[in-house]
């Protein structure tokens, strides 16, 4: 699929920066809801949907698309906010609609309009540039919200996928030690080789009460709240997994520990280079039609 005009929806200073590496690239850009910025003369904002949608044939959704499952990711303060039902009515059989990732609900929407989608989340390009930024991000979090420092501190890091690689690589050189929640045998032998000890089931007592933070990379719950317990009062667990997450929202409640979820980190941290990584490898998903 070749495209060279693309309307740009919502979301955080990703968003902007993806508007700018394209348009330096010849693309014509039209921005809507995006966060006030500095954008380049030939960038264009546009303050209806309808009129956004009509300029391009490539849409730009928002990371997330929704922050609360109704309404498009927005930047704050802009008006009137816009649902996604309201997008769906608007999507017709001429648009492409890229997304980092859909719900199976979300693809049969899109598929009932018509619309061919691309989940450029998935291209292992973006995959692996974009958990460096996320392991960057997180480091700075924990720095921020630990009053102690890494190099006394027992890590217990849950799942070693292409974040939680990226993240057991950058903290191993900096903590006392990093222990390894992850059933996929290869994986526990990739993080071996790195410095980091994978652990059992069994080794769950003795390792628990020795570790000063957990890092969750994992949608799921992996710690169940008895064994979450049997941390040290002092230990600071943070969840960069996306919904269902990896402890309930009420951890620091139930269990009296710090707990931080922690979403959205490129965009917060690397919006130049994260909107940059998207805006690559949309024009490498267009170029070869992925």
């Amino acid at each position: 699929m070749e495209s060279s005009s693309i309307t740009i929806l919502g979301g955080d200073f990703r968003q902007c920066y993806v508007a700018e590496y394209l348009c330096s690239q010849g693309w014509q850009v039209g921005c809507f809801h995006t966060p006030d910025f500095p954008f380049s003369a030939d960038i264009r904002n546009i303050d209806s949907l309808s009129d956004a949608l009509e300029q391009a044939d490539l849409i730009l959704a928002p990371t997330p698309l929704s922050q609360d499952g109704v309404h498009l990711f927005q930047s704050k303060g802009a008006h009137p906010s816009c649902t996604l039902h309201d997008l769906w009515k608007e999507l017709t059989p001429q648009h492409t609609f890229a997304a980092f990732q859909l719900s199976e609900e979300h693809q049969k929407r899109l598929e009932h309009s018509g619309c061919r989608t691309l989940s450029f989340g998935k291209s292992p390009a973006f995959i692996i540039e974009n958990a460096l930024l996320t392991a960057e991000g997180l480091l700075a979090e924990v720095i921020r919200c630990t009053p102690f420092s890494l190099s006394s501190a027992n890590v217990l890091l849950l799942g070693f996928g292409y974040c939680g690689s990226s993240i057991g690589k950058l903290f191993h050189p900096l903590c006392r030690s990093i222990y390894l929640v992850e059933q996929d045998k290869a994986k526990q032998r990739l993080a071996e080789n790195h410095g980091i000890c994978p652990i059992d089931l069994e080794d769950f007592s003795q390792v628990l009460p020795q570790c000063q933070i957990v890092i969750n990379t994992i949608p799921g719950p992996v710690l169940e709240p008895s064994l979450l317990h049997k941390l040290h009062s002092s230990c600071h667990l943070f969840d960069i997994a996306s919904a269902p997450y990896g402890f309930p929202a009420d951890t620091t409640q139930n269990c009296l520990l710090p707990y931080y979820r922690i979403s959205g980190i490129p965009g917060r941290f690397s919006p130049i280079t994260a909107g940059e990584i998207i805006g690559r490898t949309i024009e490498r998903m267009t170029e070869y039609a992925v």
